[in-house]
């Protein structure tokens, strides 16, 4: 099995993945630039992932 930081490992890269998907999909790498709205999606799914991998750090280290 994995030990704490094996899983600790595993939620930040799954939320690093998750980050690169949702850009990918939302159109964040063109070259033409992205729209207003989707800048305020990307901004809000930043801290939604921001919340969530501190969260799962926190419950890893300290149960």
């Amino acid at each position: 099995m994995l030990g704490k930081f094996g899983i600790l490992v595993a939620i930040l890269s799954l939320v690093f993945l998750f980050f690169i998907v949702i850009s990918f999909g939302a159109g964040a790498f063109k070259r033409d630039g992205v729209k207003p709205e989707t800048k305020r999606y990307l901004k809000s799914v930043n801290i939604l992932l921001i919340v969530v991998a501190a969260v799962g750090s926190i419950l890893v280290l300290f149960l």
